[in-house]
């Protein structure tokens, strides 16, 4: 692989980042702060504007308002440019991509940020995050706060990437129904062996505890495959459970895109800092690459990884850190704040507890430029939808 990105002529290097999400929105900032005038940068993303999809769950229960913020905005104030397209292809021998509607475009280097495609988990359940989700969950909402429902399933299926949304959707549902004076009976039905296990035995317990807090049943091992005649069905043990409305986050496949090597379900084969396989001037990060965890917060440190390296690459006095993972999750519960820390897959009792936020700006992705660039435009969820924060070091090898 050549070691140097700088054009024969004196021009900038053209870098192309594809997706305008958390992490694409990342590598933009960590470029023009790390490379300066080395580069030249244009996004391209399908959509004008960023929606912070991490604030979705406060938005649904009408808490806040989900926050966007114009690209082309941002992007000006970087000095690079915003296209509404899409890369449908990538030739990585001529360093070029083929857009939607655009044709063909070169690059010096491209970084592949478009994201994961959703896609429904559990026929005939609710899929919060799929479109039109919000709007049917708000339906439930509304019938179980006038006592039409009484049984509700939130159903964790496989290859979610990222199940606090619907940790966050069952505690304030309990919170809302509580307070409505409902009786209606909530159920968390998860394949993890523990409540957020991901995170660790000390987080995992305390995530427990906000369960029982709240009456909610609490079901591990499960992995639920389809509704039929009114019952949820599920493996192992062919279990049935009567429910009157099943919630559910989408199954997540990657973008193949065509021309960069992928896993079988699509998902962007990547070193340690972004390089796409086989491939010397293609970096991807985020939701699009084979990293079993998804989440904004890991999106930003991926970006940074690719980031840096094209930095250094262009001649910036920056030293490549390889994506070394540390997930920090913030739980909306409904109750007073708990800060948590542990090391993922510890045993129990191990970790520590805080009463103060483990990184600033607290925000719900902690990147490293994206958080203290875009906080100010972007509002903290209210008090009532209050947080458990989680923050541990990933263990490489339960997360691939």
């Amino acid at each position: 692989m050549s070691t140097s990105l700088k054009p024969s002529s004196d021009r900038p290097a053209r870098v192309l980042i594809a997706g305008g999400g958390a992490a694409g929105l990342e590598a933009m900032i960590a470029l023009r702060t790390l490379a300066g005038a080395r580069v030249d940068i244009e996004l391209v993303s399908p959509e004008p504007a960023f929606a912070w999809r991490s604030l979705a769950v406060a938005a649904a229960f009408g808490e806040i308002d989900a926050p966007t913020v114009d690209l082309r905005e941002i992007a000006a104030t970087l000095d690079a440019r915003h296209v509404c397209d899409v890369v449908v292809g990538v030739e990585s021998a001529s360093a070029t991509v083929t857009l939607a509607d655009g044709g063909p475009r070169g690059y010096d280097a491209l970084i592949v940020c478009t994201g994961a495609q959703v896609q429904d988990a559990i026929p005939g359940a609710v899929t919060f995050g799929a479109p039109g989700g919000t709007a049917r969950f708000r339906h439930v909402l509304e019938h179980a706060e006038r006592g039409e429902i009484s049984t509700i399933i939130f159903a964790i299926p496989a290859d979610v990437g990222w199940p606090i949304p619907l940790y966050e959707l069952a505690l304030l549902t309990a919170e809302r129904l509580r307070s409505a004076g409902s009786a209606a009976e909530l159920t968390l039905l998860t394949p993890e062996s523990a409540p957020l296990a991901v995170f660790g035995g000390r987080a995992s317990g305390a995530v427990l505890e906000e369960l029982e807090e709240r009456g909610i049943r609490f079901v591990p091992g499960i992995q639920a495959t389809e509704i039929a005649w009114g019952e949820l069905r599920a493996q192992p043990g062919n279990v049935r459970i009567g429910a009157d409305a099943v919630i559910t986050l989408p199954r997540l496949s990657g973008p193949a895109i065509a021309g960069l090597a992928a896993d079988e379900r699509g998902f962007l084969l990547v070193d340690a800092h972004g390089l796409v396989r086989g491939t010397s001037n293609v970096y991807a990060a985020g939701d699009a690459i084979a990293f079993a965890v998804k989440h904004g917060g890991l999106a930003t440190q991926q970006a940074d990884a690719a980031a840096e390296m094209i930095a250094a690459r262009v001649g910036a006095a920056v030293t490549p850190t390889p994506f070394s993972p540390v997930l920090r999750g913030m739980l909306l519960t409904g109750s007073g704040p708990r800060y948590l820390e542990g090391t993922a897959g510890s045993a129990a009792g191990t970790g520590a507890a805080s009463t103060r936020p483990l990184w600033w700006p607290p925000a719900k992705i902690a990147g490293r430029y994206i958080a203290s660039h875009l906080n100010w435009q972007v509002p903290s969820p209210p008090s009532a939808a209050s947080a458990v924060v989680v923050d541990v070091a990933l263990h490489p090898e339960i997360a691939t």
